[in-house]
């Protein structure tokens, strides 16, 4: 009778999905992931052949003609007096690097996300710098960065939890339509739960660019994709795409494969955000989470677990007058780094979904 009953109790924890280990029951492995587009988180020297000459220290700018005239040469007067005249010191770079933490580990009671996607970076060692100096502590042991062709230098950066076994850079080819090189998609193999997981981090062409730079950015994300052979694929990142881009990459290359995370989630949950990036009085969701539909073999996603990461203090208040209207209302919309207060973190909002694996 007692042996009956072990098999009864085990017969019902296979049913439900569960097995015994570490001393009972337990489910699928619950993993959270996260993109955030940290807007220009450089280091203080110059990269050679990045043009980064905007975020170095004052007093460096100044006693280098290399610099000035760079940024004398600026047709843009705006750009020109910040090139000339901002200071990114260490003390500056520091804080932005505590705020920055501040704003991850607002995620998961503390902890932060398990594998984080970061578009904006300028390089490895920028990228370090958070984890050593920002995230200490939190578990960040696997980092991947590879230099692209962006001329300002900013690549996409991932860290993560768990192990990254392999990592590899793919070219987007937009020379048909811009004579500056964009971003590159940096893909990580991630070993989690005896599965490989493909991550692809992506920050396609800017809205600066016409919509056919995000269409061949697509073209290589689908490619990727469909010929990895990892259990699963996650791509997520600043998409750039614009609600009302005419010629949208995303519905022609990426919708008919993945799954938007975000679409999910809306039939789900009520509360969430207009978006992630604010611009001109407008609300969109440049930053998205896909997965490609044939991963759900292998793994789930807990659509109603999607967050577009919003806290009162990641927030300011900013008048903006309609001119078509002629109305004036008051916003809500990301708090963006200050060097002169010291206040302020980026000019996206972060998104975050918990995977079953």
């Amino acid at each position: 009778m007692i042996k009956m009953s072990k098999l009864l109790i085990l017969s019902i924890a296979l049913i439900s999905g569960q097995v015994f280990g570490g001393g009972g029951l337990r489910g699928p492995l619950k993993v959270s992931i996260m993109s955030y587009n940290l807007e220009n988180l450089f280091d203080t020297t110059h990269d050679e052949g990045k043009e980064d000459y905007t975020y170095l220290p004052y007093l460096y700018k100044q006693s280098t003609q290399s610099v000035l005239d760079y940024c004398n040469g600026l047709d843009n007067d705006y750009y020109r007096q910040t090139c000339l005249e901002l200071d990114w010191s260490e003390n500056v770079l520091n804080k932005k690097i505590q705020n920055l933490a501040k704003v991850i580990t607002t995620y998961n009671n503390g902890q932060g996300a398990d594998i984080i996607v970061f578009q904006e970076v300028e390089n490895i060692n920028a990228l370090n710098l958070l984890v050593k100096d920002g995230l200490k502590g939190k578990g960040y042991h696997y980092v991947s960065l590879l230099e692209g062709r962006d001329i300002r230098g900013i690549d996409v950066g991932i860290i993560s939890k768990y192990p990254i076994i392999k990592s590899k850079l793919h070219h987007i080819d937009i020379s048909a339509y811009s004579d500056r090189e964009t971003r590159s998609i940096l893909e990580a193999v991630i070993k989690v739960s005896g599965k490989k997981i493909s991550v692809f981090g992506n920050h396609w062409p800017s809205q600066g660019n016409v919509d056919e730079c995000r269409i061949e950015a697509s073209k290589v994300l689908k490619r990727e994709a469909l010929t990895s052979t990892s259990d699963a694929v996650i791509a997520l990142g600043d998409f750039n795409t614009s609600h009302d881009d005419l010629l949208n990459g995303i519905t022609v290359n990426i919708d008919p494969y993945f799954i938007n995370v975000e679409e999910k989630a809306k039939k789900l949950k009520t509360n969430l955000n207009e978006g992630t990036h604010w611009y001109r009085g407008t609300w969109d969701s440049l930053d998205k989470i896909f997965v490609l539909k044939k991963s759900l073999k292998k793994i789930s996603v807990d659509y109603s677990s999607f967050e577009i990461v919003k806290r009162d203090f990641m927030l300011t208040e900013k008048a903006w007058t309609n001119y078509e209207t002629g109305e004036t209302a008051i916003h809500q919309i990301p708090l963006r780094y200050d060097i002169e207060t010291g206040a302020g973190f980026s000019d996206h909002l972060p998104i975050a979904v918990e995977l079953n694996i």
